[in-house]
């Protein structure tokens, strides 16, 4: 095994070197950190007129009451609409009664489909005609 200079400047040299390398990963770092911040900031910003609302601003959702008569309690849907609290486990007859029930005084449409929508090219195929 060689022996050692005397005069060896590895010594001093490491630790200027390993400073250097720890300030220039942390530069880098943040460098990288604000290119990626930016970049999700403009595409949550193109993102936000495609989708609607972004990060949840604008209106609450209104809430949906039980359809039992007279009950004031949030409906669960888990449960057919009924709350969870006190009707949830009513007679499934009794549930349909008051479904029907609900469905008649609110002018709900079963028939109508999932969301009740037209058809994009039904009204223009009359019109034309």
């Amino acid at each position: 095994m060689p022996r050692p200079r005397k005069n060896d400047p590895t010594s001093l040299i490491n630790p200027i070197i390993q400073d250097f390398a720890h300030r220039l990963a942390a530069v880098v770092e943040r460098f990288t950190v604000g290119r990626i911040e930016a970049a999700v900031r403009a595409s949550g910003n193109a993102l936000q007129g495609r989708r609607g609302r972004a990060g949840g601003a604008g209106r609450a959702r209104g809430k949906t009451l039980c359809y039992y008569p007279g009950c004031k309690n949030v409906a669960a849907p888990r449960f057919g609409m009924f709350c969870a609290a006190l009707h949830k486990d009513i007679p499934k007859g009794e549930k349909e009664k008051y479904r029907a029930q609900h469905n008649k005084n609110n002018g709900v449409n079963k028939t109508a489909g999932k969301r009740g929508r037209k058809r994009r090219g039904a009204g223009r195929a009359q019109a034309t005609a």
